[in-house]
């Protein structure tokens, strides 16, 4: 395998394609770990440790994996891929019950075209009113039973700071992922979504490691 991969760079073609996907992993690693601003980070290590020893845990853990480990760092692409792989799935599913939609998807390129466009509409929306709800979160965590101060700025501009810093990562991770597919290797959207699975395995593995050897 390894010698499959050093022949492949020899190909001038194939070694911009790696080294460009290569480029792009890399500046979704960073949305990863790119704090939002006026977050506590010491306070939000503690909240995400309470909130995985409760009921919602294994969600959390679930939702936090998938976006690479962005979520316990309340970074700007916390949010991840996962806005726009619904907003896939809402569509598909409508494109059999709507006539329009399913009209359009009868049309070849131009109609899978507007309804890419309008999938684009729907993960802009959807994260709207996911980073709401999760700034509100940070915001008030005391709903959840827990006592910390987790946001150190002005309410109403939190919000807004985080409803257009996450809405933007993740439009810009959706178009990472099209340039990836377009001029890179694979498929970018799945690339990535499997990138952020890898980096938190070894925190995963190491957590099971540890519930094991309380148990014992």
């Amino acid at each position: 395998m390894l010698s499959a991969f050093t022949n492949s760079l020899k190909i001038p073609e194939l070694r911009q394609r790696i080294l460009f996907t290569l480029g792009l992993i890399f500046i979704c690693r960073f949305l990863a770990r790119l704090a939002t601003p006026g977050v506590d980070a010491v306070a939000l290590q503690q909240l995400i440790e309470q909130l995985q020893s409760q009921a919602g845990g294994s969600f959390l853990g679930m939702f936090d994996l998938f976006s690479g480990g962005a979520l316990q760092y309340a970074a700007v692409g916390a949010l991840g891929i996962m806005p726009y792989i619904s907003a896939s799935i809402i569509l598909q599913l409508l494109t059999a019950v709507i006539p329009q939609l399913e009209r359009l998807a009868r049309e070849g390129d131009t109609g899978r075209q507007k309804i890419s466009q309008y999938t684009r509409y729907l993960t802009v929306v959807l994260c709207i009113v996911q980073s709401y709800a999760m700034a509100a979160t940070l915001l008030h965590p005391e709903r959840l039973g827990i006592g910390i101060q987790i946001v150190r700025m002005n309410a109403p501009a939190f919000i807004v700071l985080s409803i257009i810093t996450m809405t933007t990562a993740t439009m810009l991770l959706m178009w990472l992922g099209e340039q990836i597919t377009a001029w890179g290797i694979g498929n970018g959207v799945s690339l990535i979504i499997t990138v952020n699975i890898i980096s938190s395995l070894p925190q995963a593995v190491g957590a099971t490691i540890n519930m094991f050897m309380e148990v014992d």
